[in-house]
């Protein structure tokens, strides 16, 4: 059965959250070699991106199996949790997520001007002009409101 997507998305959290777990409990445990390998695939993981040798659709499926999961809009938290918003909107991302040896920040975006400007042509291409007007004036509407 095809999830639908706030119970993907939802499964795709779990899942990550049982990963990171799994890594945290290891190192404990682990040597200092195997330490320094851990600490890389929690920062992915931390970060929504499962590591190389884990398969995230199988991963998700297996979590589903084990969990039901809600059908409700997803909440902000939920939203920002594990880079969920972009998993989601990967059109959002005005470049190429790119895999980096930093601990600290492993995902970083590779990408230029004409990047964000193709990004932003494909956001505007979906709405004519007076979608957009409308837009502004309820904007605006909403400004004097506060």
């Amino acid at each position: 059965m095809e999830l639908i997507f706030p119970q993907r998305s939802r499964a795709r959290i779990a899942a990550l959250h049982h990963l990171r777990a799994e890594f945290n409990e290891d190192l404990k445990t682990a040597t200092a070699a195997r330490r320094k390998e851990l600490e890389q695939q929690i920062a992915l993981v931390r970060n929504g991106v499962f590591p190389e040798e884990f398969d995230a659709g199988e991963m998700v499926k297996l979590v589903e199996k084990k969990q039901s999961f809600s059908n409700e809009p997803l909440s902000t938290t939920e939203l920002m949790t594990f880079n969920t918003y972009f998993d989601i909107n990967p059109g959002k991302i005005c470049g190429q997520e790119v895999i980096a040896s930093s601990r600290d920040f492993p995902v970083s975006i590779a990408g230029n001007r004409e990047d964000v400007e193709k990004a932003i042509d494909r956001t505007l291409e979906t709405k004519n002009s007076m979608e957009l007007e409308a837009q502004a004036l309820e904007l605006e509407l909403n400004l004097f409101e506060l």
